[in-house]
């Protein structure tokens, strides 16, 4: 969804370095997913709602956004901040784009924009919108997600959240 680097950018970069290149290594990407028996989604009993603000699940996307487009990124993020609210994926919620204050973690990202879900389904559904072209709210998560720092070393997250209650633990 973003451009790739520009390569007259990375000869320029090279040209900097005077010639010199880093040589390649490799490092061991530890993820953790926790998943199968220990966690479960229950199907919605119809109390979750009283258990906490937020709903079933939650996604949170952490990434940098390249400092001369700050400026560009709040200006979009207050003048879409209403169709992005106005999700057309039932029990979908866009909960807002935050700006981390404190973190242990430099490498998550320097903002957060977090997902209210029911199901995981709506994910789904989700990226659908963010694929058509011709619906509006799909063309504003697009672009939400355009601010990214496209640079492979640039910052960057996911977390998904379930409530406790809803699952089997």
């Amino acid at each position: 969804m973003t451009e790739p680097p520009d390569p007259v950018d990375a000869a320029a970069a090279l040209l900097r370095a005077q010639g010199r290149v880093a040589p390649a290594s490799a490092v061991p990407l530890v993820s953790v997913v926790r998943s199968g028996e220990q966690f479960l989604i229950l199907p919605a009993g119809g109390r979750e709602e009283t258990l906490g603000p937020l709903g079933r699940l939650v996604l949170e996307w952490g990434y940098e956004v390249p400092r001369d487009r700050h400026a560009a990124f709040q200006t979009f993020l207050r003048d879409s901040h209403g169709v992005l609210s106005a999700s057309p994926v039932q029990g979908l919620r866009y909960l807002g784009t935050y700006a981390v204050f404190q973190q242990s973690e430099r490498s998550l990202g320097s903002f957060r924009t977090i997902w209210d879900f029911e199901r995981l389904s709506q994910m789904e559904e989700m990226s659908a919108k963010a694929a058509d072209e011709g619906d509006e709210w799909g063309r504003a998560v697009k672009a939400l997600m355009a601010f990214r720092d496209p640079d492979y070393a640039a910052g960057r997250s996911q977390v998904i959240l379930q409530l406790a209650a809803a699952t089997a633990l």
